[in-house]
């Protein structure tokens, strides 16, 4: 199958079939394409990995992060990462991985770039467990209030922004800092209470929260933020700074840069989150993986 569409029914309340049917009007090439619309992620995933082939050269995404992450999954594991061009189209509630892109890729940037054939690297995430199994990601890993948010919001029938707002509200003034242990590029980094951990490619996380403002897409390298146990009647304050991006100076706040990153939790955390989605809690290691995705573009976002 030479090109994909994979849609996601229930992004930005029902507007990834709209996205989809107004793509193939402007877009008549893509007539033939296979979609992939099915009602939950993993029929979506077995179905995608089913259609892609060596054959297949773009790979359209209609959803929010949690579409583009099942994307890259199965791109990355069925070894087409750096074959296969991905278009992503912006219809989710969260779509963080968006705002690190200049422009956004919007339906309109979308249809010029599928008539062009140029595309630019992206760096990509592995997260890997002691057992041996992995999964991959295009944005960011959390762990700590960040999980506790994720376990949240999976239980809601709506994700809108407010609703994450309000889940990372309660969070904060609910969660208890947890004990971890962190090492960067195989030195210890960070050892003791945490709020949030944050291993990420992209700028944005968390619905809009600019969580690592100098972050590159494709730079080969992962930002790496620890937020530490601070007052509680300090957290609204610093909810906001780490919202606009201002709080890397801060001193509650460890950043660093590095490829690989071992989380070993030394007492029980509530679930981690990778593109916003839970994924296990327990000793984990996530990798950067330079250049390992293909994004479409024209000359504007190259």
């Amino acid at each position: 199958m030479r090109n994909i569409i994979l849609v996601n029914p229930q992004a930005g309340r029902g507007a990834g079939p709209n996205l989809c049917r107004d793509l193939l009007r402007r877009q008549p090439q893509l007539t033939d394409a296979r979609i992939i619309d099915a009602p939950d992620a993993l029929q979506a995933k077995r179905e995608l990995i089913r259609a892609l082939s060596p054959t297949t050269d773009t790979l359209v995404v209609i959803g929010g992060d949690g579409s583009l992450n099942l994307a890259v999954d199965a791109l990355l594991k069925c070894s087409l990462g750096k074959q296969v061009r991905v278009c992503p189209i912006s219809a989710g509630t969260g779509s963080d991985f968006a705002r690190a892109l200049h422009p956004r890729l919007d339906i309109d940037l979308a249809c010029r770039m599928l008539t062009d054939s140029r595309s630019r690297p992206l760096d990509a995430l592995e997260v890997t467990w002691p057992d041996g199994s992995s999964r991959y990601g295009i944005n960011t890993f959390s762990a700590g209030v960040a999980g506790l948010v994720s376990a949240t919001m999976a239980s809601r029938a709506t994700r809108s922004g407010a609703a994450y707002l309000r889940a990372t509200l309660s969070a904060f003034f609910r969660y208890h800092a947890c004990n971890c242990r962190v090492t960067v590029d195989g030195r210890d980094w960070h050892e003791g209470p945490l709020y949030l951990l944050a291993v990420t490619n992209g700028s944005h996380f968390g619905q809009g929260m600019r969580i690592a403002p100098k972050a590159q897409l494709d730079d080969g390298l992962a930002e790496v933020l620890a937020v530490t146990p601070m007052s509680r009647l300090l957290l609204l304050l610093r909810l906001v700074r780490l919202y606009l991006g201002n709080h890397l100076g801060a001193p509650y706040v460890r950043y660093c840069r590095g490829q690989t990153v071992t989380v070993i939790p030394t007492e029980s955390l509530p679930a981690f989150d990778l593109d916003g989605e839970m994924v296990p809690v327990g000793r984990v290691t996530i990798r950067l993986l330079p250049g390992v995705i293909r994004l479409a573009c024209q000359d504007s976002c190259i």
